[in-house]
């Protein structure tokens, strides 16, 4: 590359503008990568596993406020500019002194940091969180590990074959919901309309009522428990264990009791119905609530499919197939995290975040197709990669006009 470059080293500020300018082709090599591997055999389009990493900002987390620290340097900053600006008026207001135009000092740098704090508390509002970074926004105080830590939660699609990741996403939520159908989506889109992938698993932070019923309407085939205590195992009453039937609108405990419906409530924005057992004499009532009243049960929305993919979940074939997740998808995070030591975002915000990761991901089916090529498995792959490697040239002639452009001294021009 130097000597393409004419011997230029390339500064910060070429490879960031290159960067900045070339986000969106950048991003297009992951979508190239996954073509290739279908087109050469390494993608087997019968399981899929989906998953999420926690990944930290590259902004300082102790710099990070929180909302109480910002309401609380508010009310300072507004009492500090209200006495600045009240000496002002009686500075000016006296005929004998001299005037004087320019802005006390510090002035416009305390209503600066007003104004930053007023927005960030406005946007703390808006999206319901409470702590906010200044230098990057848009990075949110989620769970890495055993720390919380200002972080980007990455998203991808393993297939089983291989290891090819078949999607890959950033959001800026602390969890996994909503993320099954669009990135499910995501891979079929990448992998073209006539490559439908028979199954998808995930784990229980993909197991929402929304996000199965979303999947179902789609006529997506996916496997994912809906999430429950760790202790509800080891309890037979507990409220997984209490059956509701749609199709009457009743609720059974496991002895075969109908509970009584006793109204509706709003949580969360949703209308959750209540269903409580009457019946003092029931012979596993102190075994089941405490509660003087009756045990009561919430269904929430949806519930019925939550039902439905447990019960298949109790199949032994698609419980063997639902524990193949972690064998599928996790070696791809680790060898990023473990073998690779990326750790943390070396760029700031979620658009340029959004880019290192399908940089990384292409990296990861770059290696697997590598190993495929080294072996003799290739299959028809020479005009496919001959297509990828001539793209892979018109990035690097960019790059090196970039340099080159940056590298002329100014007496030259």
């Amino acid at each position: 590359m130097l000597w393409l470059c004419g011997l230029n080293f390339p500064d910060h500020n070429t490879l960031w503008r290159f960067w900045r300018d070339n986000c969106k082709p950048l991003r297009q090599l992951f979508k190239q990568t996954v073509q290739v591997a279908l087109k050469t055999g390494a993608v087997g389009l019968a399981l899929q596993a989906l998953d999420g990493t926690k990944i930290p900002a590259a902004c300082s987390g102790p710099k990070g406020w929180s909302k109480e620290y910002m309401e609380k340097m508010l009310v300072q900053l507004d009492q500090a500019l209200e006495k600045v600006e009240l000496e002002v008026v009686q500075e000016n207001s006296n005929p004998n002194a001299e005037l004087d135009y320019r802005l006390p000092a510090g002035l416009a740098q305390r209503q600066a940091l007003r104004e930053q704090i007023r927005q960030g508390l406005a946007q703390l509002k808006a999206d319901g969180r409470s702590h906010h970074h200044r230098a990057e926004p848009e990075a949110r105080r989620m769970k890495v590990g055993d720390t919380n830590r200002f972080a980007y939660n990455a998203q991808a699609i393993a297939d089983q074959k291989e290891g090819i990741l078949l999607a890959c996403e950033v959001t800026r939520q602390e969890n996994d919901n909503g993320q099954l159908v669009p990135m499910i989506e995501q891979a079929q889109q990448n992998l073209g309309p006539e490559a439908v992938p028979a199954q998808t698993v995930a784990d229980s932070g993909y197991g929402t009522g929304a996000d199965i019923k979303a999947a179902a309407d789609k006529g997506l085939a996916v496997l994912v428990p809906s999430p429950v205590p760790k202790s509800a195992s080891q309890n037979p009453y507990a409220a997984q264990h209490f059956t509701y039937d749609p199709s009457i609108h009743t609720v059974s405990c496991p002895t075969g009791h109908k509970l009584d419906h006793e109204g509706q409530t709003h949580k969360r924005g949703q209308t959750v119905e209540r269903f409580r057992c009457h019946k003092r004499d029931c012979p596993v009532r102190q075994f089941c609530t405490q509660d003087p009243k009756g045990r009561q049960i919430e269904v929430w929305p949806h519930q019925a499919e939550v039902q439905q993919m447990r019960k298949l979940l109790e199949q032994p074939a698609l419980q063997a197939q639902w524990r193949q997740r972690s064998q599928i998808i996790e070696p791809r995070f680790a060898q990023l995290k473990e073998h690779d030591g990326f750790r943390r975002w070396t760029v700031w915000g979620l658009d340029n975040v959004r880019t290192q990761w399908s940089l990384l991901c292409a990296t990861l089916n770059l290696r697997v197709l590598y190993r495929r090529w080294k072996a003799g498995l290739g299959g028809p792959l020479k005009p496919v990669a001959a297509g990828l490697i001539g793209r892979a040239e018109v990035m690097m002639q960019k790059l090196c006009r970039t340099i080159r452009q940056a590298a002329i001294p100014l007496s030259a021009v």
